[in-house]
């Protein structure tokens, strides 16, 4: 029986992640604001803070997850809380670090369509190609919240690894990290052909395809990381 806890988990565990994003997306935005006024070097286009930010948001969660381990998990079954309650509790906080870090790109970018539709700017930008390949942004949403959510995993993977097996045993963490990262390339970068002898792309048949086939193997990221937190023991 899963007890109530994991909901004050997964509020404690969010609160921590929020405040990172913050810092995060600050200096993301200072970045993309120097580049657009200062930095742009030409008259050429610039893309918009959504596609600017998409591998900055994966980066991040992976870093996010690396950390998943070592100061949450422990933290937690120290004060008493149980394997369980620790894992619902960080999953459903990722997941809703995922949402936040797929929203802020989404309405800074539409912010940044509606204020060079009204002013002009020093350098044209470029804010709808990053919906265009995925057919909307509500399929370009969902592609971001869904390798955002992926990256989390990859490196709570990694995390777990060398928590629970010691530092040799995390280098097949890392490798197996590596695999997620080519599935997840061949199904959203088909061009990148990082799985050379698979000439079936589902990105270019059908988006939703892609989409089911990323929920898949994070349903399985988020089942093998529940396999892999039930026993772990706890380091002091």
């Amino acid at each position: 029986m899963i007890s109530a806890r994991y909901k004050k988990v997964a509020a404690a565990v969010f609160s921590d992640m929020f405040k990172w994003s913050l810092w995060f997306f600050s200096i993301l935005f200072t970045i993309h604001l120097v580049r657009v006024f200062w930095l742009n070097g030409s008259t050429n286009q610039i893309e918009g803070f959504f596609i600017f930010a998409q591998y900055s948001v994966n980066i991040f969660m992976l870093v996010v997850g690396i950390m998943a381990a070592y100061v949450f998990m422990s933290r937690h079954i120290q004060q008493g809380i149980s394997r369980r309650d620790s894992y619902i509790g960080t999953a459903l906080a990722a997941t809703g670090l995922a949402l936040f870090a797929t929203l802020v790109p989404l309405i800074v970018n539409g912010l940044q369509h509606l204020l060079a539709e009204t002013i002009s700017l020093p350098v044209e930008l470029d804010t709808a190609s990053a919906f265009e390949t995925t057919g909307g942004w509500v399929a370009a949403a969902i592609a971001l919240f869904l390798n955002a959510l992926t990256f989390f995993l990859a490196g709570w993977l990694i995390s777990i690894g060398y928590y629970r097996f010691g530092w040799i045993a995390g280098f097949a963490f890392i490798a197996l990290s590596f695999v997620v990262f080519g599935l997840n390339d061949y199904l959203w970068k088909p061009a990148s052909n990082v799985v050379g002898w698979m000439t079936y792309h589902p990105l270019e048949v059908d988006f939703w395809l892609t989409a089911l086939g990323s929920s898949t193997m994070i349903l399985v990221l988020f089942s093998l990381m529940r396999l892999l937190t039930k026993r772990v023991p706890i380091k002091m």
